[in-house]
């Protein structure tokens, strides 16, 4: 099931005894969490009704006795293992029986909650809990979801902005095009523009620029943009700029050669006469950087762009081999676009 429908369910009160909290998000799942202990343990009774397990090669006897104790002056008691603990990863034959035993038949009084956010789908464990239907995934966000998801924060700091604000803020954190970019991060960077607002109700595009600096993806694609278009003076320039605030030529080789990767497949789904946003799907893009490729990159051929990685791929072996200089060959590749 999605987060969202556990929400649903908590608030009806329908909780289940299992849960395997899964998938990259657990900052979400920790919310959900939260949620749920408010909503079961009775306010003041969490020191006594909640256990939480963290060490590693934890005591299977020792969670399943908490677990099959009944909570005190409350609806129910809590158990949540953490990932760091390992338990539904484990191999040990003992464990794995006697979790999965427990799992088949749980204790009504108490909801036992597993963390981790790549289980392995082989697992006897995984399977049961999958037989009970307590698996709760915590993928990443999509963009619709990720812009509900700020709307919701915005609201509860009382706070308003337009839809392009939310478009650029997204596209600032990288949250869409990094797998690993999170919701911590992303909750971490709206706190911050926030915070620097103040009073204003207001978030303006001046408020995202400011607070949130552009970061050496963004700084790289205008760099290729600067050189495609001519500019090699201001290419150069970013270049230097790059390995004055401390990026490797091979960092920013690689992140170049994104850029160009995404050039490439923007316009090679552009021409299958694919809208904006259907070409954001497919390339998993956020629809502003399909957006601002297609307005940037009307001079930007495909031809080009494929001998362009063509010339990349040749370059990047003999950087890595010694037979050119990591500096003096991205110089280069940047003149050559």
């Amino acid at each position: 099931m999605k987060y969202q429908e556990l929400m649903k369910a908590i608030k009806q009160k329908e909780v289940r005894p299992v849960y395997l909290f899964a998938g990259p998000e657990q900052y979400i799942g920790n919310m959900v969490e939260h949620t749920l202990v408010e909503t079961v343990i009775a306010p003041g009774l969490e020191q006594l009704n909640l256990a939480v397990f963290e060490d590693k090669n934890p005591d299977i006897s020792e969670i399943l006795s908490v677990c099959e104790t009944l909570p005190l002056m409350s609806e129910k008691r809590v158990v949540i293992v953490r990932e760091s603990a390992g338990l539904t990863k484990t191999s040990d034959k003992k464990t794995v029986e006697a979790l999965n035993k427990y799992i088949e038949r749980p204790s009504g009084s108490t909801v036992l909650i597993l963390c981790d956010s790549s289980p392995d789908k082989r697992k006897k464990v995984y399977k049961t809990l999958k037989e009970q239907g307590a698996i709760v995934d915590y993928d990443k966000l999509n963009k619709i979801d990720l812009e509900k998801w700020i709307g919701r924060r915005l609201k509860l700091a009382g706070k308003r902005t337009s839809q392009r604000v939310v478009e650029q803020f997204v596209m600032d954190t990288l949250y869409l095009e990094n797998d690993n970019k999170n919701m911590e991060m992303v909750d971490n960077e709206l706190n911050k523009i926030i915070d620097y607002v103040g009073e204003r109700d207001a978030i303006t595009l001046e408020d995202i620029e400011t607070v949130m600096p552009k970061s050496v993806e963004d700084n790289v694609f205008k760099m290729v943009d600067y050189a495609m278009g001519g500019n090699k003076g201001a290419a150069l320039k970013m270049l230097n700029q790059f390995y004055l605030e401390g990026e490797g030529p091979f960092g920013v080789f690689g992140l170049l050669l994104r850029q160009i990767r995404i050039m490439l497949m923007v316009k090679l789904l552009s021409e299958k006469r694919m809208s904006p946003d259907t070409i954001a799907k497919e390339a998993k893009l956020a629809p502003f950087v399909v957006k601002k490729v297609l307005q940037n990159g009307r001079r930007y051929r495909v031809a080009g762009l494929k001998r362009t990685m063509i010339e990349a791929a040749e370059l990047d072996l003999k950087m890595k081999t010694g037979q050119i200089d990591p500096e003096f060959g991205l110089e280069w590749f940047v003149l050559k676009l």
